[in-house]
């Protein structure tokens, strides 16, 4: 019997066992979430099962199983005959006139659109070309279709002119939409999307449905809630999110208030997803939810670029490499009950880039939580609000979480029309009464000082006894400080730490610092870092030293002081614990990282309070009126904030690629560098090792070597601004090179940069390198 396949890895499957596969994922994503799906009819289902039946017929194509059948048996040659994409070519049989009289025009065309673009490609669909193909390669294998795929209509004897029109005039086709056919077809596409990349993710023999939603009847509010209780008391403001989960919230509270527990409390059943601006903070956070002596709710995934190098290093967890590649696979096919992600993994869909359909129609039965909005910049604010317009229409819920909120985002909230009835703007301060609420005082006393320099003997004495954290805004600035403390203080009593450390070296800074930083850790010192450390979680300092900043910025810093308000045996700090620099003529990335006119205003507020407690209501208030429309007025800030929002409305969607979009959400452009002669050598090595790796061994083990040893090349890389790099190249007169290897060219190497696990990556020439060697 001539058999037809569909898949060659990880396991060879013919189109029969695939298209199975993916109506049977369609039907447990109805199963699981169907019911949430508020903008949905019965008959809307059933048009995602229709396109599953349909995806893949294209394979048919004698071209596709003459170009798998080399793929299966290695020693049967390529055709010469060029191959043409199997999602386009599966339109032309779309019975397009029987699914119109049945449902509707619009049904029909978006059948056709979730099919012949369930793979976007950069080439694009010519009806000539599908019309030669199907003539020359499909027609004959008609009946055999018929046999194969239960479909619900005849196989048309030749191509459907319909179908294969509205497939090459994708963009002409969704313009003529209504806004609820738009909504339809994103739901459709991303769900079927969602489907096949469950399905072809699953071992031969294997249920689907755990590639597909995971415990789906698990309840992360019901784990938090027991956890809590049985370790403390729920505070007001959990109560508040766990009696709320019905609703949309805007919630404004302060750093150590446990708005991580009251967000999951509030996810409850759903489906849930927690963005977080930095990785260390996620992977702290995986690991409280996560952890046998935490929350211990295991259906939670890691979802950023490094998430793996995470897994791998929390033994606890995981047992083998193995299990920390199916705990990433199954994160990254939007799996787990409750997902913990960067911007850049899951907010890519306001972007409308070409496959966003999965994120967002994913995001419409679920829960999403946007912790410290105030940490990103107007840019990508602006794509946050678009996105959870989005979400908001396909009827999916969402919930801000911030210590502080700039009154210009929730302007915007108000302005897309997202704080309608079913949306609450709370904010919830634990009292500073100390006769009542003695379990947290006003934390900080504040003093305006000039300079760092001015402040170094005073930084030096303190570290001896106490723990003092320093904060400048550039990795220069950083190095400098931490050079001027070497000569006042012992190699013990100072460490540093920002960006450009080798990963290899920056997770035990990482982690050497939350150590240092707690409340039952007597070690004295001090930490000079750069703002990476305002995000970090559970880090707590009897002393803050930081260079002017936005007051958003300032106040995340605050929140690393005296954290819990249980320094100084828990009384109100009586002589200033946080010192800000505020001449701004020796501030460092001002105008670069931090726009001038908005520190001075933040710094006209803070002097009201110079030398005195600031409270948490004070705090916020500042942030709002800094950032409000009238004291934004030609900064900017607020122009690059508004014509945001204006592209964003007026975006055509596909015209980014997933990778495009992603970089956006990045912020700035970036490069990976192995720095310095030792690196490189020691990556070479590895780079010689991946290339020894023997032809013969089974392709899924030899995937999980390479996997293995790309993970530990990149321990050896910083990433760096490219254009910098290339500045300071030319102007320190030192060397750039690429690897020599297809699968690590996008990485850059130089053996005479200056680079030391002390001081991480300096971008001038080593002098210790000789150059003539």
């Amino acid at each position: 019997m001539h058999l037809y396949y569909a898949k060659s890895k990880p396991d060879v499957l013919t189109i029969a066992e695939h298209t199975s596969d993916v109506v049977e994922a369609v039907q447990c994503l109805v199963k699981s979430y169907g019911h949430e799906i508020s903008i949905f009819t019965p008959s809307d289902f059933e048009l995602i099962e229709i396109a599953a039946l349909y995806h893949d017929l294209g394979k048919y194509s004698d071209s596709f199983q003459q170009v798998i059948r080399a793929s299966i048996d290695k020693g049967q040659k390529r055709i010469t005959e060029s191959n043409y994409p199997h999602n386009y070519l599966s339109t032309s049989i779309i019975p397009y006139h029987e699914l119109k009289k049945m449902y509707s025009k619009e049904d029909a065309e978006i059948v056709v659109l979730a099919v012949g673009f369930h793979h976007e490609r950069d080439i694009q669909p010519k009806d000539d070309i599908i019309k030669r193909f199907y003539n020359d390669y499909m027609a004959k294998h008609v009946k055999v279709i018929q046999r194969e795929i239960q479909l619900p209509f005849d196989v048309p004897e030749k191509v459907n002119n319909r179908s294969v029109g509205a497939l090459c005039s994708r963009e002409f086709t969704i313009s003529k939409f209504e806004q609820s056919h738009w909504y339809k077809y994103i739901l459709v596409k991303g769900l079927l999307q969602r489907a096949d990349h469950a399905a072809s993710a699953k071992r031969k023999g294997e249920d689907v449905s755990r590639y597909v939603e995971e415990d789906v009847e698990s309840d992360v509010a019901e784990y938090t809630k027991a956890y809590l209780e049985s370790n403390y008391t729920l505070r007001p403001l959990q109560h508040f999110t766990y009696n709320n989960q019905h609703k949309n919230i805007v919630l404004i509270a302060q750093t150590g208030s446990g708005k991580t527990e009251a967000a999951l409390l509030w996810i409850g059943k759903k489906k849930g997803f927690f963005t977080l601006p930095l990785r260390a903070s996620l992977n702290a956070m995986y690991n409280r939810i996560r952890g046998d002596k935490g929350i211990h709710f295991k259906s939670t995934g890691l979802l950023h670029s490094a998430a793996l190098d995470h897994l791998l290093s929390v033994t606890n967890e995981v047992d083998s490499f193995e299990q920390s590649i199916v705990l990433t696979d199954h994160t990254r096919l939007l799996a787990k009950k409750l997902t913990l992600s960067t911007i850049d993994q899951l907010f890519k869909f306001p972007l409308l880039y070409r496959g966003f359909e999965t994120e967002l129609a994913t995001l419409a039965y679920s829960k999403v939580v946007i912790d410290e909005i105030q940490a990103y910049d107007a840019h990508i604010v602006a794509i946050l609000i678009r996105g959870l317009e989005l979400i908001h229409q396909l009827g999916g819920q969402w919930m801000i979480m911030t210590a502080t909120l700039p009154e210009i985002f929730l302007d915007e909230l108000r302005n897309k029309g997202l704080l309608d009835d079913n949306t609450l703007v709370e904010t919830m301060l634990i009292p500073d009464d100390r006769e009542q609420h003695k379990e947290m005082p006003r934390r900080h006393r504040i003093q305006l000082c000039t300079t760092i320099e001015d402040s170094i003997e005073q930084i030096s004495a303190l570290a001896k006894s106490a723990k003092v954290l320093v904060v400048v805004n550039t990795v220069k600035q950083a190095l400098a400080v931490y050079d001027r403390l070497t000569k006042e203080l012992q190699s013990d009593k100072r460490h540093l730490l920002h960006s450009q450390f080798i990963q290899k070296d920056r997770s035990p800074k990482e982690k050497e610092i939350k150590e240092f930083a707690q409340l039952n850790n007597t070690t004295s010192g001090v930490w000079v870092t750069t703002q990476i450390v305002e995000a970090s979680l559970d880090v707590d300092f009897d002393y803050l030293f930081t260079e002017a900043a936005t007051p958003d910025a300032l106040f995340q810093r605050f929140g690393r002081c005296n954290r819990k308000g249980l320094r100084f045996n828990g009384e109100v700090p009586a002589t200033p614990n946080v010192f800000i620099f505020t001449d701004l003529d020796e501030v460092s990335g001002i105008n670069k990282i931090y726009e001038r006119v908005i520190v001075e205003n933040g710094l006209k507020k803070l002097s009201a309070f110079d030398g005195e407690l600031i409270g948490e209501l004070e705090k916020i208030e500042i942030v709002s009126q800094t950032f409000s429309r009238k004291e934004l007025a030609g900064t900017d800030y607020l122009q690059k904030f508004e014509l945001a929002n204006k592209e964003l409305e007026s975006m055509r969607a596909f015209e980014l690629k997933k990778a495009q979009a992603q970089e956006i959400l990045r912020g700035i452009q970036s490069c990976l560098l192995v720095p310095g002669r030792e690196n490189y050598e020691i990556v070479m090595d590895l780079i010689e090792q991946y290339e020894q790796i023997p032809k013969e061994i089974d392709a899924i083990e030899k995937s999980k070597l390479r996997k293995k040893l790309r993970l530990q090349i990149e321990q050896y890389t910083v990433s760096v601004n490219p254009y910098r790099l290339k500045f300071t190249a030319e102007k320190e007169r030192y060397s750039v090179g690429t690897f020599d290897h297809r699968d690590f060219a996008h990485i850059r190497y130089s053996t005479d940069v200056s680079y030391s696990e002390e001081r991480g990556l300096e971008l001038t020439l080593d002098e210790k390198f000789d150059n003539f060697c």
